[in-house]
């Protein structure tokens, strides 16, 4: 996973370092008729630049999808909205009698294991499936916000291939262009980088799209993995407050 971090922020932090080099190609004046020369070798900060307006809006959707990755990274897992010793306090309170205080301790807390918990104990003494439903709609509605929150990183990995798409469109028609209007003698070099600019909007959206994508299906697996928790901690506290209300 680490690895993945590291080659994920070189993609995208490396662009906004180079960016200030010079251009791949040169254009000299003689006359009214400038004449385009091309570089011995083509190399990343040549790409940046060539990249244009489009890459620079790539670059940005990078940055954030970088940042975003980190957080998510660390706010959705498991251990962090199901830890067990919430449920082992919850638990112990209830069984001491203590309602109040599990209710109070899970409500200050924003865990989505603790929100279930917190509406079920509210309830606490009332009929089984009361406390059931209750549960499940305050699970419902942590899960679409967990959901939500990883559905922007998705969002970012389908609209970077839609830029580098339009920055391919772009450079073609100024392909065209070149080749409809531009003299002879910088038809085939004018051409050539509009082409090469389309390619590279492309490289550039497929490059954020993949990492992005691939840390979205690592993290829908940690959603689901929540859900299944919570579903099974959520079944043990019903019977433990069905239970107290029996007593």
């Amino acid at each position: 996973m680490f690895r993945i971090f590291f080659v994920f922020s070189l993609l995208l932090l490396a662009g906004p370092v180079l960016i200030w080099a010079q251009p791949a190609l040169e254009i000299e004046g003689a006359g009214s008729q400038p004449v385009v020369k091309a570089a011995d070798t083509i190399t990343l900060m040549m790409m940046i630049e060539q990249g244009g307006v489009i890459l620079w809006i790539i670059m940005g959707l990078g940055f954030v999808a970088l940042v975003l990755t980190l957080y998510l990274l660390v706010t959705v897992s498991p251990r962090r909205e199901a830890p067990a010793a919430l449920v082992k306090r919850a638990l112990a309170q209830i069984q001491a009698g203590e309602i109040q205080g599990a209710y109070h301790m899970c409500l200050e807390r924003e865990e989505f294991l603790a929100r279930v918990l917190a509406a079920g104990i509210k309830l606490a003494g009332h009929d089984r499936f009361r406390i059931q439903d209750a549960m499940e709609s305050e699970g419902e509605r942590m899960a679409a916000a967990l959901w939500q929150r990883i559905t922007y990183l998705n969002n970012i990995a389908m609209i970077a291939p839609l830029l580098g798409l339009l920055g391919t469109v772009w450079g073609m028609m100024r392909a065209f262009s070149a080749i409809a209007l531009d003299s002879a003698q910088v038809k085939g070099i004018t051409m050539a980088y509009s082409v090469s600019q389309a390619m590279i909007t492309t490289a550039g959206g497929l490059a954020l799209a993949i990492p992005a994508m691939t840390i979205y299906f690592l993290l829908r697996g940690r959603v689901l993995r929540i859900i299944a928790e919570v579903e099974a901690r959520s079944a043990e506290f019903i019977e433990v407050l069905a239970e107290e209300k029996e007593e």
